[in-house]
């Protein structure tokens, strides 16, 4: 069974794909680049042609960094959500967010696991993931990794 530390989440919050941006950016030098090519050589059509080639890169590429944006907001949100509660359990159980580690990434996804120094819990919510209960467990397969990283 995999649990994720404290610190893992919250370096998984701050993760955005800037190296897509860049290749926007660049796409949109490029395609500035053809444009004034094409109108300085009297409207030679190669130029015309690679414009409008890197201009559809330009869109399809603005269209897929939107998606992993919205995504990007969305799990960081949850991400987010996730190390407030482990927060608040590390206050409930008296040690620190560092030593405890969670199996889940996302609240909401079903119950959460929490591994610490004083045993292993299992988190249970209501049904709106307002409130929660801490139930101390036994886990029947001992093999604990952990990722940090």
């Amino acid at each position: 069974m995999t649990f994720y530390t404290y610190q893992y989440l919250l370096d998984h919050q701050a993760q955005f794909p800037y190296l897509r941006l860049a290749i926007i950016v660049f796409l949109a030098i490029m395609f500035i680049g053809l444009l004034v090519r094409y109108f300085s050589n009297k409207g030679d059509i190669k130029y015309k042609d690679l414009a409008v080639i890197v201009g559809t890169l330009i869109v399809l590429a603005l269209a897929i960094q939107f998606n992993d944006y919205t995504n990007f907001q969305t799990t960081s949100k949850q991400s987010g959500q996730q190390v407030s509660l482990v927060e608040d359990i590390a206050k409930k159980l008296d040690v620190k967010p560092q030593k405890l580690s969670v199996n889940n990434l996302q609240e909401g996804n079903g119950d959460i696991l929490i591994h610490s120094s004083k045993g292993n819990y299992r988190v249970i919510f209501n049904s709106d993931n307002s409130e929660y209960v801490l139930e101390k467990i036994a886990l029947t397969k001992e093999t604990i990794k952990v990722e940090d990283k």
